[in-house]
């Protein structure tokens, strides 16, 4: 049976995904990782937090993305595409010349001794981008240009490259009875990871980069999976029967890839910048169960216990994008001088946290009320295209206000 009704759960599942992201880039300042800026102390703590969270939380935005372009395509239609090109892509753009330079700048205060002022780094940062070496692949450009926005010409990559097959399944010409049937036995849901599996094998030696070619056919599957569970209710309702086993894979997985990582030097290079070998597959194994698990266990725990409206839901999920554009910059910002502070590194995570975010959200609301500015951060314009079409009618294909809003 095809899913056709609003999924509140989906849109919690998105809240939960994107502000887990907003926290680990609020964090990331004090782990022991490279980053954008950096605190003199680090904490174990948020290595342990970046570790356990970063299995998983990419491959479950992905999912939720996968489920989100089900019901644009049913929504938009033949106007699909070119929603997706003003959706993500003129964010992008934007966001390359005019959110991601501040970020850079603190960088260079930080790390490379820069004394000018932003005005003198706007004469040179162009160029300097530009200029780096970054060979042959289109996808590290997303990331050298974008640094976070990086999703977003993930995703329309992805949507490009599956389109021909999500029309297919959404006009009923490719079903997945063997599927569910397979799905239904014991294990068998994780057959889904196999494909991520083999990716992650043959590619990663080959692309070890983050956001390269490996990481993007990885990240395509959960992609894929998203869309296919919205074509057949049959999916999900297996997935919330084996909540438990997603549950209990997710914390074994995530164990060993911790007492790995904290004990081995080695496996943290099989795992970052693996050779062809048994450390590689066994890195690679333990990995993608680590995202698998927890993607399927949030994904039948909001299916079981979230699917129900709440008045900030609406406004959260409109507002998703534009704080995810705006966020890392505003907390590398706000961190640059945090960080300098004399306190705890919790306490500075916590200021760090709760400046950016707040800030990104006011500054939210102001975009939202112009119409040139919702056009650059990949809002809809204004309700009145939508108040031509009977309530009931959207209610009766499936699709409400807000459905139109997600990216």
């Amino acid at each position: 049976m095809t899913t056709s009704k609003r999924l509140h759960y989906l849109d919690w599942l998105r809240v939960l995904a994107f502000g887990l992201l907003f926290l680990f880039h609020s964090w990331l300042p004090f782990d022991h990782l490279p980053w954008h800026i950096k605190n003199e102390e680090q904490s174990a703590l948020f290595d342990l937090l970046t570790f356990f969270t970063h299995g998983w939380r990419m491959h479950l935005i992905f999912l939720v993305s996968g489920a989100g372009t089900w019901f644009a395509m049913r929504s938009r239609k033949k106007k699909f595409l070119s929603d997706r090109w003003l959706r993500l892509m003129i964010p992008f753009i934007m966001g390359i010349v005019l959110i991601i330079p501040p970020q850079r700048y603190y960088e260079w205060l930080m790390f490379q001794n820069f004394e000018g002022g932003y005005l003198e780094f706007m004469s040179i940062y162009p160029g300097q981008q530009l200029g780096t070496d970054m060979g042959t692949s289109v996808l590290l450009w997303f990331g050298h240009l974008g640094t976070h926005l990086w999703y977003l010409p993930f995703l329309f990559t992805m949507t490009l490259l599956c389109i021909p097959v999500f029309q297919r399944i959404q006009k009923g010409k490719l079903r997945f009875t063997w599927l569910t049937n397979l799905m239904s036995k014991r294990f068998g849901v994780f057959v889904l990871v196999v494909p991520m599996i083999v990716c992650r094998l043959l590619l990663k030696p080959l692309f070890p980069s983050y956001t390269d070619w490996a990481d993007f056919f990885v990240y395509l599957w959960p992609f894929v999976y998203g869309f296919i569970f919205m074509a057949d209710s049959k999916f999900v309702a297996i997935i919330k029967r084996k909540t438990t086993l997603f549950l209990v894979v997710g914390l074994i997985s995530s164990a060993v890839f911790i007492y790995m990582g904290s004990t081995n030097e080695q496996m943290v290079q099989a795992y970052m910048n693996p050779e062809f070998g048994w450390k590689h597959l066994v890195s690679t194994v333990n990995a993608m169960l680590v995202a698998w698990g927890w993607v399927l266990f949030f994904l039948g725990f909001f299916a079981k216990a979230m699917d129900f409206q709440h008045r900030w839901l609406v406004p959260a999920n409109i507002s998703i994008l534009p704080i995810y554009i705006l966020h890392q910059t505003l907390i590398i910002v706000f961190g640059y001088y945090i960080v300098a502070m004399d306190a705890h590194p919790f306490i500075k995570f916590v200021l760090i946290f709760g400046t950016a975010i707040p800030a990104s959200v006011l500054l939210y609301q102001l975009i939202r009320t112009n119409k040139v500015s919702r056009f650059l951060f990949g809002l809809k314009p204004p309700k009145k295209q939508l108040k031509s079409e009977p309530a009931a009618h959207l209610k009766s294909v499936g699709i409400q206000r807000t459905e139109v809003d997600k990216p």
